[in-house]
Formats: structure tokens, sequence, C-alpha cells
């Protein structure tokens, strides 16, 4: 007849029983909350050798409504 296993022993199938001393599971509190906040999602690269440092702002390509009537019309035909 083998002897209980005590709490140093490892047991056959190799797992341990867990520790249950008090002074370890009363100085275990809640991981802190650790917020991270990215960075900005779009890549900064260095301008091209020879290029303009300072340049010129892009002249505007559509009116601020110009699209709005076909958006407006653009409508799945179940919405009658």
């Amino acid at each position: 007849m083998t002897a209980p296993h005590v709490l140093d022993e490892v047991p056959e199938g190799g797992a341990r029983r867990p520790v249950l001393d008090p002074a370890v599971v009363e100085t275990a509190g809640p991981a802190p909350l650790v917020v991270r906040r990215r960075g900005g999602r779009r890549v900064s690269t260095d301008p091209v050798p020879g290029s303009d440092p300072a340049p010129a702002p892009e002249p505007p390509r559509h009116a601020s409504g110009e699209n709005d009537r076909q958006l407006r019309d653009d409508v799945p035909p179940h919405w009658g």
C-alpha cells in the first residue's frame, strides 16, 4: 500500500497540489488596470530629397454640397 501524498511530493501524473498558504492568498490582489494609448495610426515619413519643404496647398476639387443630391437619391428600392 502506498503512503498518502505529501504537499511537497509530485504525484504520479505530474501535477502538484496548490499551495494553501494564507499569507500568499491575503497578499495577492487584483492586477492594476493599465490603459495604453496608441500613437497615431498614420505613418509619417521624411520628404523626398529635393522636394519643396513647404508645398502650396492643394486647390479645392469639389464643392461642399456637390454630392448631396446623389447621396439622397441613392437608396435601396424597398425604401419607396
